[in-house]
């Protein structure tokens, strides 16, 4: 559900907004590093090779917190025994890039049925190339609304599960903003009780923003509430309101020229992911004039 409220931002700002300007090497570099991100979460062991460098760590803690150090030759071996092993439905997005001349990090979520794994690989680049030279990572078992117990068992509070897992976006172009695309995590958390989403967006290859985005259930007012939040200090309180026994998410905000815009948010589960349906109105809902629809398919 969660997903879906992160979407609509996304469609609303990728119009409004603008990516930095960067020069063409600085954006060569960062495709580089995504580039050695993605060899990462192939978990193939020849593209494992090619992305650690040979004297690398991993590092994690164990039960009682005390550090572990994983040598990397120990871990590819382990990869390399298990490549033929029946694997698990595995969904891992990249959540985020930084650099800074020759170091940079990447963080990595990767979530299966049982887990969720949280990586940061730091990254150098050596003689021109770029290497993980550690990868520091943190494993949480999932945690899912019991259907027999807990205040957010109940179907209110299960609404948006089809949203939860690890998707790619896509966002058609729309007058004169451009086509955009991204990554999406959502996840129940807060034992079931709120649906996160993390979804990363790109624009003509340039990074455009990065944003989170919350759905809850009020049980005491009985309304469903989505707070949105990204690294360009846009913050956004969206109400969830029944009509014709569909729930959209409504917001009203001043355009460019200062007058007032409803904007409304809906969500409809397709046969691999799901939808995300903007529109907007200038007479307070009187009339409607499309906004945008986001796409959501499943990671591979």
């Amino acid at each position: 559900m969660f997903k879906f409220l992160i979407a609509m931002p996304a469609i609303l700002l990728s119009g409004i907004f603008a990516p930095a300007q960067t020069s063409d090497k600085e954006d060569g570099e960062i495709k580089a590093v995504r580039h050695v991100a993605e060899l990462y979460i192939s978990g193939d062991p020849a593209n494992l090779n090619e992305a650690f460098y040979p004297s690398s760590n991993l590092f994690t803690t164990d039960e009682k917190e005390a550090l572990r150090t994983i040598p990397f030759s120990e871990y590819l071996d382990r990869v390399k025994k298990n490549a033929g092993a029946a694997k698990a439905v595995r969904k891992a997005t990249i959540d985020s890039i930084d650099r800074t001349g020759n170091a940079a990090t990447a963080k990595i979520t990767t979530l299966t049925p049982e887990s969720k794994v949280t990586d940061y690989l730091s990254m150098l680049r050596l003689n021109g190339q770029w290497k993980i030279v550690s990868k520091t990572f943190v494993v949480e078992r999932r945690t899912q609304a019991s259907a027999s117990g807990g205040p957010c068992s109940a179907l209110d509070h299960r609404r948006f599960d089809f949203m939860i897992g690890a998707w790619n976006t896509s966002d058609p172009a729309r007058g004169a903003f451009p086509s955009s695309e991204g990554n999406s995590t959502v996840e129940a958390i807060l034992n079931g009780c709120v649906v996160h989403e993390h979804r990363h967006i790109t624009q003509l290859g340039k990074a455009l923003f990065d944003g989170d985005a919350y759905w809850g259930f009020d049980s005491t007012t009985k309304r469903w509430l989505l707070f949105y939040i990204d690294d360009q200090s846009h913050a956004q309180l969206y109400e969830g309101r029944e009509e014709a026994g569909r729930l959209a998410f409504y917001r009203e905000r001043p355009d460019p020229d200062g007058k007032p815009i409803l904007i409304r948010i809906a969500y409809a589960p397709t046969a691999k992911g799901y939808t995300q349906t903007v529109h907007r109105s200038a007479d307070h809902g009187v009339t409607w004039e499309p906004g945008g629809v986001t796409t959501y398919q499943p990671k591979r």
